[in-house]
């Protein structure tokens, strides 16, 4: 009786020892849980459907398709745009889903906007759901709760020139079985104004507006009404803020900074810094990010990006 035992105990512990190698050897190869968030590259490198009538799937977060017509230029241009992702469970079953944008171009001037919600389903990426939200549209703001999608979002009103959108609208959207349902909202557009950026606090991400680098030089801007402060990587500066008539334009003023030397590189990426912000001309958005435009010595326009800052 104690050699059965003894032969049951040693099977058991020689099962166990197999599943735990088998479970190391999926860890070291970089296997995903079905509950793990999704990562950029692993976005930049899946497969969408419901954007197009066939999946389409993306190399380093670009699709390039065939030309229209052999040997012209218009073809169908897919990219994702380089944000945080927003997560939430949108179809309670107990896993985040990720919301990721999309812009497609066909070689025209303007680029339609796409929203997706991408997850897992036995190890493989799957789009749950997209939807087409339109042309020349900028995300303020993107939240998931309750179940529900709301973005805030910059468009163009029916007066607006073709250089300055100013309504402010808000969309919901909420996942039914494959689709995502657009609800009724009560909330009136709004009009982009200085005032729309009063208690915005955000950080600096660089002067490539599409593709920016996570910098650590620690630049900081806080809007407050009518006031500007922040940090500039090593000092510390203040500011005021004024707009015209025109919706979306800032000038930045009077901006007064601090005198620590904190060596050359420092000082030198500093006085860039300040440099583009004393030229600000307009404010923009960009998938929850915000931009700013400013006039270049040549007269030619660059862009800072920021995103929202999490305070400690």
């Amino acid at each position: 009786m104690a050699f059965i035992r003894k032969r049951v105990y040693g099977g058991a512990l020689h099962s166990l020892l197999v599943v735990l190698l088998l479970l190391s050897l999926s860890v070291a190869a970089g296997a995903a849980s079905p509950s793990a968030p999704l990562t950029m590259t692993e976005l930049k490198n899946a497969t969408y459907t419901g954007i197009d009538t066939t999946p389409i799937t993306l190399v380093d977060g670009r699709y390039e398709g065939a030309p229209y017509v052999p040997g012209g230029n218009s073809r169908q241009r897919l990219e994702l745009l380089d944000s945080q992702p927003a997560a939430g469970d949108l179809n309670a079953d107990g896993t985040d889903e990720t919301v990721v944008f999309l812009t497609e171009n066909n070689g025209g001037t303007d680029s339609c906007l796409y929203m997706a919600v991408m997850g897992r389903e036995k190890g493989t990426i799957v789009t749950l759901g997209a939807v087409r939200l339109g042309e020349r549209l900028s995300v303020r703001a993107v939240s998931v709760e309750k179940r529900q999608i709301t973005l805030e979002l910059l468009q163009y009103g029916a007066k607006d020139a073709a250089c300055c959108p100013s309504e402010l609208a808000t969309r919901s959207w909420s996942m039914e079985g494959v689709n995502l349902v657009e609800l009724v909202t009560r909330k009136r557009p709004g009009t982009l104004s200085l005032a729309t950026l009063s208690g915005g606090d955000w950080l600096f991400r660089g002067f490539d507006p599409l593709h920016p680098a996570q910098v650590a030089s620690g630049a900081t801007l806080l809007f407050q009404k009518e006031q500007i402060s922040g940090a500039s990587g090593c000092n510390r500066y203040i500011g005021s803020a004024a707009a015209t008539k025109v919706p979306g334009t800032v000038t930045l003023k009077a901006i007064k900074v601090t005198n620590t030397d904190c060596g050359t590189k420092v000082m030198s990426d500093e006085q860039r810094y300040l440099d583009a912000l004393r030229r600000v001309s307009r404010f923009g958005y960009f998938v929850g990010d915000l931009l700013l435009s400013w006039q270049k010595e040549d007269g030619s326009l660059g862009t800072m990006r920021f995103s929202p800052r999490k305070n400690p």
